[in-house]
């Protein structure tokens, strides 16, 4: 008697270890939770590098390289996906912060984002937080649009930090149009860089019409760079938002203020 196939929810395991940065982490301290991530999501491309078979040269066999180019692709998806929480989960914590700032004009904020970006807040999706905690920086964040626009990501925080603020650097910006299109790529067009992706950014402009196939070194080579592009644009940020505070906070504030801002790694070499 044939076994009965088992649904695909089925498969999922609840209740197994990892070491996954549950949303609660995201919420409390997004770049300490972000770089956890990041640093497992390295450790787990690296097991696959120093086990997967060679040949007696040294270099891998067909079928192991093959296997890295899937693997570091999906490795990239999953970063990103990683990323794009941090960003919103950043934002929402600031957003519930400004209420320490002394005559900050919360409507002011509200008119800026609005201006930026899309922002449709419907009774369902509220809803759907029934019985649970939920942030008013949260409920904000998640339905804001442009996440996947450095640029727009700029001017989220602009809206909120002032017209002379920038989480992100120009060179950063462009470092990161090439993630986020090789993500897009990945995701919507089964990996394949169509030509009009490609000219989307000037970096890419060379391998329209190609397959994504990213070198071994790639993701280590990502999750080292995202370390000091995380790190300043959250030191930045902390700067700009600390010299707003009043003098006196309670400690319950205080600590809610340094867990937004904290920095820290797995790898803590890779921080500037």
């Amino acid at each position: 008697m044939a076994r009965p196939i088992k649904k695909f929810s089925e498969y999922i395991e609840s209740s197994a270890p990892g070491a996954e940065s549950t949303l609660d982490e995201y919420a409390r301290s997004p770049a300490h939770a972000f770089l956890v991530q990041v640093a497992h999501i390295f450790d787990a491309v690296n097991q696959c590098k120093r086990h997967f078979p060679k040949k007696t040269d040294g270099t891998y066999t067909s079928d192991s390289q093959d296997s890295l180019y899937i693997i570091s692709t999906a490795a990239l998806a999953s970063l990103m996906s990683h990323f794009e929480t941090f960003q919103r989960f950043t934002l929402a914590g600031l957003i519930e912060v400004t209420r320490l700032i002394p005559n900050f004009k919360i409507e002011v904020c509200c008119r800026k984002l609005e201006q930026v970006s899309r922002l449709n807040l419907s009774l369902v999706q509220i809803s759907g937080y029934r019985g649970q905690p939920a942030s008013i920086g949260r409920l904000v964040s998640d339905n804001l649009s442009g996440w996947h626009e450095p640029e727009k990501v700029n001017d989220h925080f602009k809206a909120i930090m002032g017209s002379d603020f920038s989480f992100y650097s120009n060179k950063e910006i462009r470092e990161l149009r090439v993630l986020w299109q090789l993500r897009h790529s990945i995701v919507h067009t089964a990996g394949w860089l169509t030509q009009p992706d490609a000219q989307k950014v000037k970096e890419l402009n060379d391998f329209g019409n190609m397959p994504i196939k990213l070198g071994i070194n790639f993701i280590p080579a990502v999750v080292r760079r995202m370390h000091p592009i995380v790190k300043r644009g959250i030191n930045h940020l902390e700067e700009k938002y600390r010299v707003k505070l009043p003098t006196k906070l309670t400690q319950a504030e205080q600590e809610e203020i340094s867990n937004l801002f904290n920095v820290d790694s797995p790898i803590a070499s890779w921080l500037p």
